[in-house]
Parts: structure tokens; C-alpha cells; sequence
């Protein structure tokens, strides 16, 4: 029999309260805070871009992005309540959007498009990560980027992931939206085997496949 999914939003509340409970969020090594990773997802941003972060978990991502590039108009959501409003206490002050909806079924809930989509570390959780991708792409304008990074191969083992992806199996999950995905790697010893893709979506009508 298949394990069940750990990964619902009343585990990530627990997890979440958890590292807040021990301060664990503002610990310089925190190891959700993937710094040269986000460092790259930056410099893939232009400013003054309109930012979605699918999956923002912590926040982390987006208070870098807002902090890096001031004009940027950036949108974080998360299927954890706990965290969502945790995030619009610490960065009132940022004026990022949050916004708690359950990114596997309710991204359609989002009635505009972004000039950028971010889906960083979360396609090894998911089930059904074709489906998501695609409703992320429907939130992205034509000739926009999106930005996915994730472990490499089985480089975490993990409850939490359910699925391993190669650069193989990116690039084909990927490849249909854009005539080029771009890879980055991401090698030990600061972290372990992490890859990051980026694409300019082709022109496609209302954002389906390309």
C-alpha cells in the first residue's frame, strides 16, 4: 500500500509553529534559507516586476526579493494559515501580499497575472506536480519567467518527498512551456545537490502549454 501523503497544511502548521516556537526562523543557519539559491532566483528578477512565490513557506524568498528589489510588487501563498499570518505580521512594513490558499487546487482563486512565478522547493512534495506547474502557467504572462528549483535525484531523503526529480525529468515537465529552460546546479559542499531551471514562457493564448 502507498504511504500517504504527509504533506497537508495541518502538518506544515505544526512544522511551522514549531520553528517559530524556537526562534529556529531567525537562526543564521536556518536551513530553509537556501542563500545561494535565492541569490541566483534574484538575479533573475527584473525590478518593478510583479512576483508570485508559490509555495512561500517562511517567507523567506519573497522578503529577499522585496528587500533586493524595492519597485518589485510580490505575492507569496501558502496552504499554511499559521504561517501566512505569521509572514503578514513580520512584513507589514514590506507591503508583500499573503495570501493562504491551497496551491494544489486554488491557484485559479488568483485573479492577475505576474510578470515572475517562483516555485521553489516544493515539487518533491507534491502528487500531482504536472497539474501545478500547468496552473502556475496560467498565472504568468507571456514572455515572462518562472523560476522551479528543487533537490537533485534523491539528495534529501525525506518523509516529506514523495518524488524524485533529475534534470531529465525538469527538463521534460518544463520543456513544453518555452523553447528553452536554462539549468543551474547547485553542488556540496555548501548544500546538497539542488538544481534550479528558468524559462521564458512562449506566447500560447491564455497560458497553456506552448
Amino acid at each position: 500500500m502507498m504511504q500517504a501523503n504527509i504533506n497537508t497544511p495541518e502538518y506544515w502548521n505544526a512544522v511551522y509553529r514549531e520553528e517559530c516556537g524556537t526562534g529556529r526562523l531567525s537562526w543564521e543557519d536556518y536551513h530553509r534559507n537556501y542563500g545561494p539559491i535565492h541569490d541566483a532566483i534574484i538575479r533573475l528578477v527584473p525590478d518593478g516586476s510583479r512576483v508570485l512565490d508559490i509555495a512561500c513557506g517562511a517567507g523567506l524568498l519573497c522578503r529577499k526579493i522585496k528587500q533586493a528589489l524595492p519597485s518589485t510588487r510580490v505575492m507569496g501563498v501558502d496552504f499554511s494559515q499559521y504561517m501566512i499570518s505569521e509572514n503578514e505580521v513580520r512584513d507589514r512594513s514590506l507591503e508583500i501580499e499573503y495570501r493562504c490558499l491551497d496551491i494544489r487546487t486554488a491557484l485559479g482563486a488568483i485573479d492577475r497575472q505576474f510578470d515572475v512565478v517562483t516555485m521553489c522547493e516544493i515539487l518533491e512534495h507534491l502528487e500531482q506536480p504536472e497539474a501545478l506547474v500547468a496552473a502556475a502557467m496560467t498565472l504568468l504572462r507571456s514572455g515572462g519567467r518562472f523560476i522551479l528549483s528543487c533537490p537533485h535525484d534523491d539528495s534529501i531523503p525525506d518523509p516529506e518527498h514523495v518524488r524524485i526529480w533529475g534534470h531529465d525529468d525538469l527538463f521534460h515537465l518544463l520543456a513544453q512551456y518555452s523553447d528553452t529552460v536554462s539549468f543551474m546546479h547547485f553542488p556540496p559542499p555548501y548544500f546538497h545537490v539542488w538544481m534550479l531551471a528558468y524559462l521564458t514562457k512562449a506566447a500560447s493564448g491564455e497560458g497553456g502549454p506552448a
